[in-house]
């Protein structure tokens, strides 16, 4: 044998024992993040049962690593049959109509928030988020409760679903712990609608019955099911789609405090000095600081259909989409100052980044063939425990805290997101927003950022690195 040879077998061996040892460090990381989290437990919890062959945990750890090792169902199936975990079994656990996929998720979740909680101080504002996304079906045509919904990225209606989600948040980590697809309240919107044979007392029936519910109505209901006490969540944060008086004055009556952006309603009336007026007229009456980001702010009165009022407080923020432009926050929490609000709010971005995550590298929409409406409600399941265990690997990695008892003593916690650091959100996400609709280009933009920082106080240096 030549050198040559010889040289190609060594590498050859080379390539695929490290192959094989990044395969085992992987499958030892999820095996220890299922030990870590109780999953076996979570897994008998939410009714999952061996009807026959491989057990549910076994065939939930065996879907939940398909990501992890750049494969699917489809290709494994195909290119490994002989591991017994065939592409019928693998549907026929996904589509059981006995499992429940939702308390399997919560279950996980609040036993990573467990792990969470003692790694951060009691004054640290816990936050829970609810947003929705788009969950794209673009090419079916026979998927179950499939239905038009609007995509506000590209203002047109699309085939899919929105996928409600509710998370908590620390500041550094972010836990989805409950999620409810969902389907257009317009009738005509819908495509396939529930059979009406299925009988009403089945679960099935009401897994759809619930994806038809209204938007605010299903948020409440995710709520419903979550324990505050164990969740330690002060304030609940959402966009303006959900900013409505009745909304906001349930979830106070909840226990926890809002903390939103407005829509510019003409017909939502804000009570300020005895007189009623709405967010735009209410902008023009109060007095506006020139300087700075922060406009103006006033307490003020919020009332429902049944004439109950509530005290919040309001925030004018400076957009830079144009030089008159302006955005509101509000909070129930009047004690806030306004530096502290747009901190908090600031929180709500992570949830875009979870939706990020789990559309561009755990596959929500882009792994799953079925129809079943049952998978695709498992398989949004399965994709929020792959992030569960992303947000726990990275919590590990980063908080030093993590590492025994001796560490929790000597080292600081995680730093919480600061008011800069929310700024900088803020205006990022108000310079994409001018990009996309065209009102500045590129090198505007650029130019009003360094107009903007050369203006920063030598006290805020550290601003200018962000």
């Amino acid at each position: 044998m030549t050198k040559n040879q010889i040289t190609g077998v060594l590498s050859v061996s080379t390539i695929i024992t490290e192959k094989v040892y990044k395969e085992q460090q992987k499958n030892d990381r999820i095996s220890k993040f299922f030990q870590r989290l109780e999953i076996s437990k979570a897994v008998k919890s939410a009714g999952f049962y061996k009807r026959k062959g491989t057990q549910p945990v076994d065939l939930l750890k065996y879907v939940f690593s398909l990501v992890f090792r750049n494969s699917n169902i489809y290709l494994v199936s195909k290119n490994r049959p002989a591991d017994g975990k065939s592409k019928n079994t693998i549907y026929r656990f996904l589509n059981s109509k006995a499992y429940n996929w939702g308390k399997l998720l919560y279950a996980v979740a609040v036993n990573l928030i467990s792990f969470l909680l003692p790694l951060t101080s009691e004054q640290r504002e816990n936050v829970l988020i609810v947003d929705d996304t788009l969950y794209s079906r673009s090419r079916s045509k026979k998927v179950d409760m499939l239905s038009r919904v609007f995509d506000h990225n590209t203002n047109k209606y699309v085939k899919g679903f929105k996928l409600l989600t509710m998370a908590w948040s620390d500041g550094n980590t972010t836990v989805p712990f409950a999620y409810q697809p969902m389907v257009s309240t317009n009738e005509k919107m819908i495509i396939n609608h529930i059979p009406e044979t299925l009988d009403k007392r089945t679960r099935e029936y009401r897994l759809r019955r619930a994806a038809q519910a209204n938007p605010i109505e299903a948020m409440f209901s995710l709520l419903d099911k979550a324990d505050l006490t164990l969740l330690k969540a002060k304030y609940l944060l959402f966009d303006s789609w959900f900013a409505f008086p009745s909304v906001i004055m349930k979830a106070r009556k909840k226990g926890l405090h809002v903390v939103c952006m407005l829509k510019r309603l003409y017909r939502v009336y804000y009570t300020y000095n005895g007189k009623q007026y709405n967010l735009k007229e209410l902008y023009n009456h109060l007095p506006h600081n020139r300087r700075g980001n922060i406009i103006a702010s006033a307490t003020v009165q919020i009332h429902n259909q049944d004439k109950e009022e509530i005290a919040v407080k309001v925030v004018f923020l400076r957009s830079n989409k144009k030089n008159d432009d302006w955005v509101a926050l509000l909070t129930t929490d009047a004690e806030l100052d306004e530096e502290e609000i747009i901190r908090i709010y600031a929180k709500r971005w992570n949830i875009e980044v979870l939706f990020k995550i789990s559309k561009h590298y755990l596959k929500l929409d882009a792994e799953l063939e079925s129809r079943s409406f049952e998978s695709l409600y498992a398989h949004c399941a399965i994709v929020f425990l792959r992030y569960l265990m992303l947000a726990y690997e990275n919590r590990i990695a980063e908080d030093d805290r993590t590492c025994g008892e001796l560490f929790f003593l000597i080292c600081n916690e995680l730093r919480d997101i600061t008011y800069l650091q929310a700024l900088v959100i803020l205006l990022n996400v108000a310079f994409t927003q001018a990009t996309a609709d065209g009102v500045l280009d590129n090198e505007q933009i650029s130019y009003l950022m360094s107009i903007f920082i050369s203006s920063i106080p030598h006290f805020f240096c550290d601003f200018r690195h962000f």
